[in-house]
This record gives structure tokens, sequence and C-alpha cells, in this order.
């Protein structure tokens, strides 16, 4: 039994046993069959990309912006290289993985029952080697597609990221199907399909040099010093922090070697953050947010990560990702979902910004000085100011006249009760602002906020209700 360990096995159509497949007889030479064994996932997944640029389409769409990013991450593709995402947490490196997976065939054949989803022409492991050389018939089946995450993890053994093999348990006679010959570990689960290291520098320097191994020379060297041949047919990608980024470890210098580094940083635009923000909620329905609201949540998130723009960020030590944005759209809705409301309105911030912190929280660190809840308020009166001198700016000189007439008339404002309707000039601009009729409300106090924040000619006195300061100037 030894000699199908170090044996490479390929069957041949004139010796191959009798495949099955739902218990009936096929035959996998046929064109019906071949499609689904017969080229390396390499291959297949660069075919799969040129067939996307033929079409001019994107094979990433999933991933928003990020135009450089996918380029690289093609040509590393294409040209048959392992991957190394590098990136603060929260940007978007596991998603970029996952999309890379969706290249895949949809479906393979494979041997039943194997630890490893072996090729049946190609076999990897032993007890497959076995089946195809020495019985008549071999069973197969489906396996979709396959995306196997191996955290990094400072404790991981061999055992559970490579796996179980003893070369002396068959010299003793034991069978290649026994678990205490082989039990396959994380990465060699990963058999025709991607294998996504998260967090490489995590694991352990001893372990990364089985990982360089295994990546060029498609083998792996036990511990003992035993060579076994496991050619496994799989694509490698990798993330790993910045190297000044808290908690990173090194990665050895043999195994980047090995790999293709390509930078994933945040965001580039505000527009590319909200639509992060919103494919990526976990509340689909509900209350609806405006796009002023989202612009102020992203705002907020995208402040803190500005040390140049906005002076608080400048205690911030560890800034929010993009989970941060899609955590505040969520709260927020959720808030207002709650309360039974159809619209987000400012309210839904808490009374004292509440809402926003609780998604901001644990998402930033800041300075031994500085008090975290005090600097969360500044970015969001930072980020509203912003939103709503932008509102501000769109109101033409003459209409703002307009506007200040309409104040006069009336001392209290509140947006749930007053008719905009009865004052021409605010709801021609809430119309303008408005995209659904259920946003006409939040439209309305956003307005005022926004003449209260630049003007000073409305006062906020409660949830939506303004009074007006337009005799006393």
């Amino acid at each position: 039994m030894e000699e199908y360990i170090f044996k490479e096995v390929e069957v041949k159509e004139s010796s191959a046993p009798t495949f099955l497949l739902n218990g009936e007889e096929v035959d996998i030479f046929s064109d019906e069959f071949r499609a689904y064994w017969e080229k390396p996932l390499h291959e297949l997944v660069r075919e799969k990309i040129l067939e996307y640029e033929r079409r001019g389409e994107d094979p990433f769409y999933e991933i928003v912006g990020k135009k450089i990013e996918k380029e690289m991450v093609k040509n590393a593709l294409i040209s048959g290289s392992s991957i190394l995402f590098v990136g603060k947490k929260g940007y978007g490196k596991t998603t970029f993985s996952k999309s890379i997976a969706k290249l895949l065939p949809e479906r393979q054949l494979a041997i039943k029952g194997c630890k490893i989803h072996d090729n049946p022409v190609r076999p990897s492991c032993f007890a497959c080697k076995r089946k195809v050389m020495e019985e008549e018939k071999v069973e197969l089946t489906w396996i979709g597609r396959k995306w196997i995450r191996i955290p990094g993890d400072p404790m991981m053994t061999t055992r559970q990221l490579i796996g179980g093999i003893s070369i002396q348990k068959i010299r003793e006679g034991y069978d290649l199907d026994h678990p205490e010959v082989f039990t396959p570990g994380r990465v060699l689960k990963a058999n025709r399909g991607i294998a996504y290291f998260d967090e490489l520098g995590s694991i352990p320097s001893a372990l990364q040099t089985l990982l360089h191994e295994l990546i060029e020379e498609k083998q792996v060297t036990t511990p003992e010093g035993e060579i076994v041949p496991l050619k496994i047919d799989a694509i490698f990608i990798a993330s790993t922090n910045p190297a000044n980024y808290r908690g990173t470890e090194a990665i050895k210098e043999p195994l980047l070697d090995r790999m293709e580094a390509i930078p994933i940083g945040p965001p580039e635009t505000l527009k590319e953050e909200i639509e992060i923000g919103l494919r990526n909620m976990s509340l689909k329905n509900g209350a609806t947010i405006p796009e002023w609201h989202l612009k102020i949540l992203a705002r907020v998130v995208r402040y803190a990560r500005n040390k140049e723009r906005c002076r608080y960020a400048a205690r911030i030590e560890s800034e929010p990702s993009c989970r941060a944005t899609i955590k505040l759209f969520d709260h927020v809705k959720a808030n207002a979902t709650r309360k039974g409301r159809s619209v987000v309105m400012l309210s839904d911030y808490g009374e004292c910004y509440e809402v926003i912190k609780l998604g901001l929280r644990s998402r930033i660190e800041v300075d031994y000085e500085a008090e975290k809840d005090t600097i969360i308020e500044k970015l969001v009166e930072e980020a509203i100011n912003r939103t709503c001198g932008e509102i501000y700016g769109s109101i033409e000189d003459s209409d703002f006249r307009k506007l200040s007439r309409e104040l006069r008339k009336k001392e209290i404002i509140n947006v749930y009760e007053d008719s905009p309707k009865e004052m021409e000039t605010f709801w021609k601009y809430i119309l303008l602002m408005s995209r659904k009729p259920e946003e006409i409300p939040s439209a309305f106090e956003i307005l005022l906020e926004s003449i209260k924040r630049c003007t000073g000619l409305v006062e906020r006195v409660g949830d939506g209700v303004y009074e007006t300061r337009v005799q006393e100037l």
C-alpha cells in the first residue's frame, strides 16, 4: 500500500475502472462529462476571467469601486499566482476572496467518499489512488464550489492545518482510509477550491514553512521529515493587516515570495462608502433612510479615518472600517422602525447620539486622554454640519428671501403636523430632495435644520419641532 503514497496516478481511458454516478454507469471521458474534471482549477478560473473580458463585464461586480485592485487580482489569477490581500480590518479582503470563489465551476466530479473530493482521473489522496487502480467500480459524486476559511491562530497545530498523516501506520498495515493514517486538515480540504487564510501572519512560523512548500512543490513534509506528495489542486488566497498595524505578526519571507501582495484600502468616495453600507445591511425592511441621513452617517465614519480633514480624528488610534458604516445604517433604521416611523429622522440618532455610539464604540480606539463618547459626538456634529451646509448652499439667493418670509408667518413649525405645502418655497425644495412620499417629513426637518445651523433663523426645540427667530433679527 505504501507505493500509493508516492506514486503519481493518472487514469487512462483504456484502463479506467467503471465509474458510477447516482448508481448508473457513466463515461467520464465523453464530451458530456470531460469538462467537470479535465482542467486544473487555475486554468478554469483563467478562462472564466477572459470570458468576462471579452464581454466587457466586471467579474467582481459585487465589489464596490476598487478598480485598480480588481485589475491586479485578474492579472494574478490569470498568471496562476497566489494572492495576499493587505489591508486593515473591515475593508473587504474576505469579501474579495468570496467574489473570486464565484469564478470557480458551479460543480465538479469527485470520487464519492473522498475526504478531499479528489479528481477521479488524477487522484491525490492515498485511498483514491488505490480505488482507481485496484477496484473495478468507482462511485462518483458532484461537488459544488469550495471556499474554505482557515483562520489565523497562533495555537494552530500541524494536524489542524495540514492534517494527520502517518506513514508509519501504513507500514504497520493500517488501511489507507483509517483516520490514524490520513485525516485532512483545513488546507487539504480546500482541494479543488479556494483556501483562504484569514490573517496569515497569525499562523505559527513553523507551519508557514509547510505552506510555502505546499504552494510551490505541491507536497508536505511532516514534522518527522516524511515527504508526502499530496498534489492538491487549489487556489491560495490570504489576508493580513499592514506591517505596522497593532497585533500583526510577520509573515515569513519565503512565503511572501510565493504570493502577490495587493493592498486593499477604504472606499475612495462617499458614494462608494454609502453603496457598501446599503448592500451589506442586515435590516432590509423597515424605515427608509433618505440620502441626507446616508451622507451624515457615512461621513461620521469617514471623518473618523481622516486625520488631515477632521481634527477629532487625530485622537483616534484605531479607525473604523466599513462595518461601522453598515452598522450605523442598521442601528438608525432599526430605531426608526421600532418607533413605527416610515422614514429616519434626526431624533433616531438618539438624544445624545446614543445610537451612533452603539455602532462606533467597539470599532474605534482613542488615545488615553480622550473620552470616546465625546469624540463620537463631535464627529456626528461635524458630519451634520457638512451635510446641512451642502443643503443650505443649494438654496438660491432669491428663494432664501422667500423662505424667510414664510418663516416669519409661523412661530412654531412641527414637521409631523404642519403641511409644507402651505409654505410654497419650502415645498419646492422638499420636492427636489424627496425621492419617495414618505421622505417628506425628513426632508422638511433637514431643510429646517440646515437653516438653523447656517443662519440661526430657527431653533430646534423638540423632535421635529422648530421655533422661528425671524422677528428677533
